[in-house]
């Protein structure tokens, strides 16, 4: 099978007369659900999170803690091979009391290996807005620690996994909940 048709069958992906790719979140046949919570838990982190899925949407919640070195919290996909070299960006729909988040890309499994992340924040408090993030504007990771350098445009062509984490670096609760995240050329 190859890439692009793994990541249909695999996220729930559709393509869309634009030629883009969407993941429509909720609990319908058609919508995805198969992302799953990943916090500072896996570090010995006390954050808690939740992530449910409604109708039409993802919707992850906590309470933040930096107790044993902890401070995020994040959805992810399963690990699979796709290529996203043919798009431009990726656009989130999503709600959030004003509250910073970023979208990640990783293209290792191994998690000391560098991932790519791009900010967003909700600018309107509680209602619905869209961030669009270019791939030009993703910026290198290791272990949480920026390197300072940007993501090669290479490196989109063997992502492994995606994700969405807190990116607000204070302690306390917060909110997501996510319409859809689309990739566009």
């Amino acid at each position: 099978m190859n890439t692009t048709l793994a990541l249909l069958a695999a996220l729930v992906l559709t393509t869309i007369p634009d030629g883009s790719l969407k993941v429509d979140f909720g609990n319908a046949p058609d919508k995805c659900q198969d992302w799953a919570v990943l916090s500072d838990n896996v570090m010995g982190g006390v954050s808690k999170s939740n992530l449910v899925y409604t109708d039409n949407a993802a919707v992850l919640t906590g309470d933040i803690s930096f107790d044993n070195y902890g401070g995020f919290s994040s959805i992810k996909t399963k690990f699979r091979a796709v290529d996203l070299s043919s798009y431009t960006g990726v656009k989130i729909r999503f709600k959030s009391a004003n509250q910073k988040f970023a979208f990640t890309l990783e293209d290792s499994r191994n998690w000391t290996r560098p991932n790519y992340k791009c900010k967003f924040a909700s600018k309107r408090g509680d209602s619905w807005e869209e961030a669009t993030l270019y791939f030009k504007d993703f910026k290198e990771y290791v272990i949480g620690q920026p390197t300072g350098s940007s993501m090669d445009a290479a490196v989109l062509k063997g992502i492994v996994r995606l994700g969405i984490m807190t990116d607000e670096k204070k302690e306390g609760p917060f909110s997501l909940e996510i319409d859809y995240v689309e990739f566009f050329s």
